[in-house]
């Protein structure tokens, strides 16, 4: 037990001599490193003979009676700088410190594009490459003023870009010597049953329009189609008469960049297959004496005309069953909004005797519903046993065929 405790009392003791010779170990070296600190960075005095001498560390700058300071002028040659030398393009009247933006470079082909300011548009580096077609009227007396547009394909959206900019010299129409004009875009054969158009132009025979169309259709298909500009004048109480047409062969022109047209109004008449065709079935069955008409669906129907800027195209069939002339019976189908190509597939049944059926004729009429005015005929046709038109043919094959349905195309006209 006592050696036990004279061990630890030895290990003790010498612990603490070990603390204690590191504490001096560590403040000796602390101290020569401060010393060593001040004796690099204490003052410098400066004798007379130019030689430099560190003084003793803490010491303070001692000037003494025989320092003496003598000031020598040395010539100090600046080292050269290198110039570039450039050429002046144009000689100036003053001098100036800044370098003209003529002589920036020396191998521009014209040196004249640098007198303009750094920054600004050159016009002459971007002049128009419109073509300009003009297309004269065939009617050197009849007149009908003259439509200017312009016509680009965009190729980025696979769209052909029409700008209907203005019409001139349009003839007038009322008393007062000026019209209500406005301009249908038709591209034939069509690609959709969307209806392009202006806006309607009051109290001028020289409306500027400058509105822009689209017709999704690629540039190969073009060469086979034909884009025409239909003239109207506006009337509200009956039906908007045509000025007159330009039309435009797309196979002959070349729209992969933009075409500048003026051309002359050509006067425009509109045929039968101008205003559509419906599609209509005819049965009759003699034991019930049931005449059925199944009126199935019209396509290309031409009713722009009736329609203004703003409105739609809203079709409807009306039938009206005559015997000997005298109107009996009339029924009508739905209506179907905002197309030209409108299906309806009813079946409009009327009684009919087998006595009367050869004195028996239907007048199929296709109108524009109008919700605010009245409606407008688009077109009509006839069928009966009388002439030798398609309608007369349809009912021949009807009679000669009793319970079976037989389907015929009908072109429309105006009565």
């Amino acid at each position: 037990m006592v050696s036990a405790i004279i061990l630890g009392v030895v290990c003790g003791v010498s612990g603490g001599v070990v603390v204690v010779v590191s504490l001096v170990l560590c403040r000796y070296f602390l101290y020569q490193r401060k010393v060593k600190a001040s004796a690099g960075t204490s003052d410098v005095s400066v004798e007379g003979s130019g030689q430099y001498i560190p003084s003793r560390a803490g010491s303070y700058m001692q000037v003494s009676s025989e320092f003496r300071v003598s000031k020598e002028s040395l010539n100090v040659q600046p080292r050269p700088i290198p110039t570039i030398q450039k050429e002046r393009l144009k000689e100036s009247p003053t001098e100036s410190d800044t370098v003209s933006l003529g002589a920036c470079s020396t191998n521009s082909a014209n040196s004249s594009g640098f007198d303009v300011p750094l920054g600004s548009i050159r016009p002459d580096l971007y002049q128009r490459k419109d073509a300009v077609l003009r297309q004269e009227s065939r009617d050197s007396i009849v007149r009908l003023g003259r439509l200017h547009i312009r016509v680009k394909y965009d190729f980025n959206t696979s769209d052909l870009v029409v700008h209907v900019i203005e019409a001139q010299d349009l003839p007038p129409v009322d008393t007062a010597g000026l019209s209500d004009p406005y301009v249908k875009l038709v591209l034939s054969p069509e690609i959709d049953t969307k209806l392009r158009q202006t806006s309607l132009k009051r109290r001028t025979i020289n409306p500027v329009f400058d509105e822009y169309f689209k017709f999704p259709v690629t540039f190969e298909d073009l060469a086979d189609r034909t884009i025409s500009f239909f003239i109207y004048n506006y009337d509200k109480f009956s039906r908007h008469d045509v000025i007159g047409c330009v039309s435009l062969d797309l196979a002959q022109v070349d729209v992969s960049t933009s075409l500048e047209i003026w051309s002359d109004v050509q006067k425009h008449e509109q045929t039968e297959s101008d205003l559509g065709e419906l599609l209509v079935s005819l049965s009759y069955l003699p034991s019930a004496e049931r005449l059925t008409v199944v009126i199935m669906k019209a396509q290309d129907l031409k009713m722009a005309e009736m329609a203004t800027a703003s409105s739609s195209s809203d079709p409807f069939v009306r039938v009206s069953l005559s015997v000997n002339g005298k109107k009996i019976k009339k029924k009508k189908t739905a209506v179907r909004k905002n197309t030209r190509n409108p299906v309806w597939n009813e079946a409009l049944v009327f009684n009919v005797p087998a006595e009367m059926l050869p004195r028996v004729a239907l007048e199929i009429a296709v109108m524009d519903y109008d919700l605010l005015g009245h409606n407008e005929l688009v077109g009509m046709c006839v069928i009966s046993q009388e002439g030798l038109s398609a309608g007369a043919k349809h009912w021949t094959d009807m009679t000669g065929n009793f319970r079976k349905a037989i389907a015929m195309w009908h072109s429309l006209k105006r009565p």
